[in-house]
């Protein structure tokens, strides 16, 4: 996962001033995104094979960061988008230059929707990441599938639960820390606005 944020976020920062390039990645990412999964890890096993790495972590790994990027993404772009053009045009009157502007204003600004879609990738790759017990690179989908061969409602459920435990620890960790980041004008105005 650490992968498809660095890359999902560079992306995002990337298209986010260059509305065509957006258009066309978007695009991309959304076509990967509607391959399903399983097919994704039949496809990196395919396409590793000749190199040696058809099974194990890499096909696994490379499936679960393709299927990661869009809410990533999307979400970085967008939100390096909505920042008020009235925000950055009193700024550019303090005299803040490019930099200044992106770093100081544009990103804190944008740190809860750019959090939002990587929680959202997160959730979602524990998810997928179940199956790469059939591309042997082992996890959580070990105690699913082998309780499906067996017939083991048990195992089955166990694995299941785990899966989820794990997702929604991961949702609430991630939200402890988007609100950690969150600067305390945008909490503020957030709460006084739900008031």
């Amino acid at each position: 996962m650490p992968a498809a944020i660095i890359l999902g976020v560079s992306t995002g920062f990337f298209i986010a001033t260059r509305p065509r390039v957006a258009a066309a990645v978007i695009a991309v990412s959304s076509i990967i995104m509607t391959i399903p999964s399983l097919a994704l890890f039949g496809i990196m096993v395919v396409i590793l094979a000749p190199f040696g790495l058809g099974l194990g972590m890499m096909p696994a790994v490379i499936a679960i960061v393709l299927y990661s990027l869009l809410p990533v993404i999307r979400n970085t772009a967008a939100a390096l988008n909505a920042v008020s053009p009235d925000i950055i045009e009193a700024a550019r009157g303090m005299g803040f230059t490019g930099t200044q502007i992106l770093f100081r204003i544009k990103i804190p600004l944008s740190v809860p929707v750019i959090l939002a879609g990587i929680r959202n990738a997160l959730v979602m790759g524990v998810g997928i990441a179940s199956f790469a017990f059939l591309v042997a690179a082992g996890g959580l989908g070990y105690f699913i599938f082998s309780g499906i061969s067996r017939s083991n409602m048990l195992m089955v459920l166990s694995g299941a639960a785990l899966v989820s435990l794990l997702g929604v620890g991961l949702h609430y960790l991630f939200l402890r820390i988007e609100l950690l980041l969150t600067p305390r004008g945008l909490i503020y105005e957030r709460e006084s606005g739900a008031l």
